[in-house]
């Protein structure tokens, strides 16, 4: 059970599932189209605002998962950036970074053989939203980057620049 179950914890954070893998969906965004909100949906969120969230809960998910001393960052001021667009290409460019790497370090625990999986986080107490397995941490991850990587393709091709030039544009 605990290889079949992380295989599939691997597919769900690489996006291989039934979408295209984060790194397809967030490679060469313009700076122009950064920081802009577009018109036609309900929560006008810019690429930007996505991807902080994403980094912002993801982070924090990875938090929870290893560090017994986890307190709940404040509600929605610490998950949210205060700005539409990023201050800086610096800053889009380190917000993705710690993104990625931070997808890595998921995977990492998905993968360690010394952390029982579809057990109990040792230090964990269901504090706020969060649950008390690696498992459900885990894919709390895969499912929280599926919701907005599915937002950040629909601000890009409002936008106009979905797909990247070198992506097959053909849906999966």
């Amino acid at each position: 059970m605990s290889d079949a179950l992380r295989t599939q914890l691997l597919y769900q954070l690489n996006g291989t599932v039934a979408r295209r893998s984060p790194d397809e969906i967030l490679r060469d965004v313009p700076p122009a189209a950064r920081g802009v909100q577009p018109d036609g949906l309900p929560e006008a969120y810019s690429l930007w605002q996505i991807l902080e969230h994403m980094r912002a809960s993801q982070a924090d998910y990875l938090r929870y998962c290893v560090d017994p001393d986890y307190t709940f960052p404040a509600w929605p001021d610490a998950y949210w950036p205060d700005t539409v667009a990023p201050p800086s290409d610096a800053a889009w460019t380190e917000c993705l970074d710690e993104f990625r790497s931070d997808l890595e370090r998921a995977k990492d625990l998905v993968r360690n053989p010394d952390i029982d999986i579809a057990g109990d986080i040792p230090h964990a107490d269901g504090e706020e939203y969060h649950g008390t397995t690696y498992t459900g941490e885990l894919a709390g991850i895969a499912d929280h980057n599926a919701y907005h990587l599915g937002q950040f393709v629909t601000v890009r091709r409002l936008l106009d620049v979905w797909p990247p030039e070198d992506l097959d544009s053909q849906a999966y």
